[in-house]
């Protein structure tokens, strides 16, 4: 393996360990606590992360990040959903920019939105099936009703990290920050 290659290869694993700390400190850092858990804002930053560094960098960043908050704030239960949810969520998101940015390239605007659109509705949805179908097998109190219970909250966050993530993400692309960060 080259110097180059090496390098490379250090710097792809530092910033992907720097994403999965900010989808972490942006989840728990930002919780409000609500009658059926916690509001954050940590799908934002994992909109940021797939949309700068690609589907694997969201999908490992949203995944390890976002299951490892679960577990701070006491909520492990939640922590293996959350790692295939979240690391779903990246994955879509920087699938979409991948496959899109190059087809409408003057419109990359709209091409996020899109990725964070999509990332939010997979994070709702997959926590709305999770809590219908999987969670209900280890623990009696999840199901319909419970799904419904978090449903709201669940649209609330999604919509609001959609639109920080589209914000941010926005600017950090017409700033050019992907040219620092691969260099």
């Amino acid at each position: 393996m080259s110097n180059s290659n090496r390098t490379n290869s250090t710097r792809k694993i530092a910033i992907n360990g720097m994403m999965i700390a900010l989808v972490f400190l942006a989840t728990y850092v930002t919780k409000i606590p609500t009658a059926v858990g916690p509001f954050n804002l940590g799908d934002s930053v994992i909109i940021i992360a797939a949309v700068l560094l690609g589907r694997k960098s969201g999908s490992l960043a949203g995944a390890i990040g976002s299951a490892i908050a679960d577990i701070a704030m006491g909520y492990q239960h939640f922590a293996p959903v959350t790692f295939v949810v979240k690391g779903l969520e990246g994955f879509v998101a920087g699938f979409i920019v991948y496959a899109l940015s190059k087809r409408f390239k003057e419109k990359k605007h709209v091409v996020i939105l899109v990725a964070s659109v999509a990332a939010s509705i997979v994070m709702v949805s997959g926590y709305f099936f999770a809590e219908l179908y999987v969670m209900r097998l280890f623990d009696e109190t999840m199901g319909i009703a419970a799904a419904l219970r978090d449903l709201p909250v669940n649209l609330v966050q999604g919509g609001a990290c959609a639109v920080v993530g589209y914000i941010l993400s926005v600017a950090l692309d017409r700033f050019k920050v992907t040219k620092f960060i691969a260099n």
